[in-house]
């Protein structure tokens, strides 16, 4: 078998290696001036082996990189008699920066110290950085905006009441856009304040919105208004500066595509509102909107369930919770209670002679007369067909009385509907729980002896007020 001789490979001097190295050579003096570059370092930099010999290293550094070389870079080489990957940035003929990473050398081997260089074009890693870190800020971006929607969903999902809804929505956009604060408007034709704050000067722009950012909501649009507005709208403008803000910004909830409520973030520089920003506040509106609708839906449900279909008064069931609430609280504070209890009389006349339309209208205008003769703060239900009740806190038996009285006379008023006009009358029972009574009586004890008390206003020949104190 005949052994293969290697093709012959072309011999290559020291000085070929050292001027076609992939990486820039220098050799420089103990005192940092060029001696030798090689022709690597030559083609990235622009300058020739004649303009650099004799120069100065540090003359070729960009200031800050100069600054280091001197301060750091020269100590650390002559203590230590190497350095390794260490970053610089050289200055290029072409006036442009070239990032390096440095390797360097002390050589003593000949008697006259010199220093070998190694430098690496670090132009592409530097690149690469700049791609991570920008990919490292767009992930941290996108999960501070996850955690924001996150912890968004779980505020608006523990909201029981639209208020607290929109305070929550109102801290969650303040927190993600970096506002200085944040307000939420709700109902599209009369904008109220239900969460948040408004740092403008209510005098200056009534409501803390402009009129234009509902309209704008209507089409769905997100709208900055700034400072620099003054021509095209000029109360903000003015009420922006006088509170020491550069802008706002406003964004519609949508329900059905119809806005019902007003977002608005208030701004003490100019915003960054990239495509990101406005997508996350959207969904944050969204997720709000949805809520809202769902809180009013349950509002509506528990108001079905708690009050009387035909009057809208209150039924039985809140009647039963509302008595009980107010014995605990008059028995607190020492307080008297009274119950009013009204019943029609000869009210199954006015379906018989009329017709039960005309005796739900009859029931529709007493109600209306009942709470306009109470206080504000009176409960008015509708305890049976012809019968009501009304719970008086804090009522004693002459100020009953008198309540009870003032009902009476403006049942037996006369009333009218599209054909027809009756009158009708009431016998009226009222009860009065003092404080320190002789025993405590609870909710069910207190509608029985006002329905005593009533029947008691029969006896005397109906369109009467009794009253029974205990």
């Amino acid at each position: 078998m005949t052994e293969q001789t290697p093709a012959s490979v072309p011999a290559v001097s020291a000085a070929d290696l050292y001027d076609r190295a992939p990486c820039g050579l220098l050799t420089v003096t103990e005192k940092g001036r060029i001696v030798r570059i090689n022709g690597t370092f030559s083609s990235w930099t622009g300058w020739s082996a004649e303009e650099l010999t004799g120069t100065p290293l540090a003359d070729l550094l960009e200031p800050g990189a100069q600054i280091f070389y001197e301060t750091r870079f020269l100590p650390i080489l002559h203590l230590q008699g190497e350095v390794r990957e260490v970053a610089l940035a050289f200055r290029t003929a072409r006036e442009a920066a070239l990032p390096v990473l440095v390797n360097a050398v002390v050589d003593k081997a000949d008697g006259t110290p010199v220093i070998h260089v190694a430098v690496f074009d670090a132009s592409h890693r530097q690149d690469y950085e700049r791609q991570l870190l920008a990919a490292r800020r767009i992930a941290e971006s996108s999960e501070a905006r996850t955690r924001i929607l996150q912890n968004a969903t779980t505020a608006f999902g523990e909201s029981d009441t639209v208020e607290l809804l929109a305070g929550a929505l109102a801290a969650s956009a303040q927190e993600a856009l970096g506002a200085a604060a944040a307000a939420v408007f709700l109902d599209d034709r009369h904008p109220r304040l239900a969460g948040g704050s408004v740092p403008l000067d209510p005098d200056l722009l009534p409501g803390g919105l402009p009129a234009e950012a509902v309209a704008a909501g209507a089409a769905g649009a997100v709208v900055t208004w700034s400072v620099r507005d003054g021509q095209d709208h000029p109360e903000t403008a003015t009420a922006l500066r006088a509170a020491r803000l550069d802008s706002m910004l406003t964004a519609p909830l949508l329900q059905g595509g119809a806005p019902i409520g007003t977002l608005a973030c208030y701004f003490s520089r100019p915003p960054e509102l990239d495509d990101h920003a406005i997508d996350l506040l959207r969904s944050l509106c969204r997720q709000a909107a949805q809520t809202v609708a769902r809180l009013r839906l349950q509002a509506q449900l528990a108001a079905i369930a708690l009050h009387d279909p035909l009057t809208g008064l209150a039924n039985r069931v809140l009647l039963r919770t509302h008595i009980a609430a107010s014995v605990t609280e008059a028995i607190e504070r020492q307080e008297p209670l009274a119950l009013i209890f009204v019943d029609l009389d000869d009210f199954k006349s006015v379906n018989d002679e009329l017709d039960h339309t005309a005796g739900d209208t009859v029931l529709k205008l007493v109600a209306a007369r009942l709470n306009a003769a109470v206080r504000g703060d009176d409960l008015v239900c509708r305890y049976g067909g012809d019968e009501f009740i009304i719970v008086c806190r804090n009522t004693d038996h002459d100020a009953a009385a008198a309540i009870a009285e003032r009902i009476r006379v403006a049942i037996k008023q006369p009333l009218h509907d599209d054909g027809w006009q009756r009158a009708i009358t009431a016998s009226v029972g009222v009860t009065v729980h003092r404080p320190g009574g002789s025993r405590v009586l609870d909710g069910p004890e207190l509608l029985r002896v006002a329905d005593k008390a009533m029947y008691r206003s029969k006896d005397r020949g109906k369109d009467q007020v009794s009253v029974i104190a205990l």
